[in-house]
C-alpha cells in the first residue's frame, strides 16, 4: 500500500493532502520512528517491536516523544506498540487536530485558518504552537511536493473496516501544554492563543515516580530520517522511504 492511500483511508476528520503534508514533515514517512523532544531527527527502526522497545527506554522517562508517522505525542512510560499502528496513528491525529481546528475557530483571539492553527497546536502545545511547522505543512499542500511511496506491508488496512469503526477517544496531551509559563512569557511566546494561567495537572503520581533510575541505553540501530519539502521525487512517483534527508 501506499502512503497516499493509506492516508486517504485513515485521516477521517482532516483532508488527507493536509495529513500527508504533516506525515512528510513529522516523520518522512516511516511508520516505526519516534522524535525526542529538542531532536530534529527522527529515530527509525527496523520493525514495531525495537521502536517500542527503545522509545520506553528514553530517559528521563518525563521527556516528550512523538510517536510514529503522525507524531503523536507521549512521554516514555506510556508508550504502546498500538500508537505506531499507521492507520490508528494516523485517525488519532486527524481527530487531535480537528478538535484544535474547533478551539482555534471560536477563538477570539485567532482570525485566520484554523486547520493550521490546529497543526502549529498540535506540534507545539496551545500555548506555544510550532507555526513554523505549520507553515512548513501549508507550503507543501500548496506546492503538492509531499512524496509518495510504499509503505511496509504491515501498514496495509481495509479500508471500508476503517471508514465504519467508531472515532478513538481523544487524548488531552494535544490541548494541554507541559508547563505552564508566567503571563509575560506567554504573550511573548503566543500571541495568537492566549489563555488563562492554569494550575499544574502533574498528578501525585507523576511525582513519585519521577525519580527513577536511569534505565537502559538506547539500542545503537537506528537510522536518521529528516523530510526536505524541496527534494523531488527519487525515480519517478514514489521515493525511498529512509533516504536521507537534510533538514528544511
Amino acid at each position: 500500500m501506499d502512503l497516499t492511500t493509506l492516508v486517504t483511508a485513515c485521516a477521517l476528520a482532516v483532508d488527507p493532502k493536509i495529513m500527508h503534508a504533516l506525515i512528510w514533515h513529522q516523520s518522512g514517512g516511516e511508520p516505526w520512528s519516534f522524535t525526542v523532544a529538542g531532536v530534529h531527527q527522527p529515530q527509525v527502526f527496523r520493525d514495531v517491536s525495537d521502536a517500542v522497545d527503545a522509545a520506553r527506554d528514553t530517559y528521563p522517562a518525563e521527556v516528550a516523544i512523538r510517536i510514529g508517522l503522525t507524531g503523536l505525542s507521549a512521554t516514555p512510560r506510556s508508550v504502546a506498540a498500538t500508537m505506531f499502528v499507521p492507520c490508528s496513528n494516523i485517525t488519532i491525529a486527524a481527530c487531535e487536530i480537528a478538535q484544535l481546528a474547533e478551539r482555534c475557530n471560536t477563538s477570539k483571539h485567532f482570525n485566520g485558518d484554523p486547520i493550521y492553527c490546529a497543526i502549529a497546536a498540535y506540534r507545539g502545545s496551545w500555548q506555544r504552537p510550532d507555526n513554523a511547522f505549520a507553515d512548513a505543512v501549508r507550503t507543501s499542500v500548496v506546492n503538492n511536493d509531499a512524496p509518495d511511496f510504499e509503505m511496509p506491508a504491515a501498514t496495509d488496512v481495509n479500508a471500508a473496516e476503517v471508514r465504519s469503526a467508531p472515532r478513538p477517544p481523544l487524548r488531552d496531551a494535544a490541548t494541554a501544554p507541559p508547563a505552564a509559563p508566567d503571563d509575560g512569557e506567554r504573550a511573548r511566546l503566543s500571541p495568537l492563543f492566549p489563555v488563562k494561567p492554569r494550575p499544574s495537572e502533574r498528578s501525585p503520581i507523576d511525582a513519585a515516580t519521577s525519580d527513577r533510575p536511569t534505565v537502559e541505553e538506547q539500542k545503537p540501530d537506528t537510522q536518521s530520517a529528516r523530510p526536505n519539502p524541496t527534494q523531488p521525487p527519487a525515480d519517478g512517483l514514489f521515493v525511498p522511504r529512509s533516504a536521507q534527508r537534510s533538514p528544511p
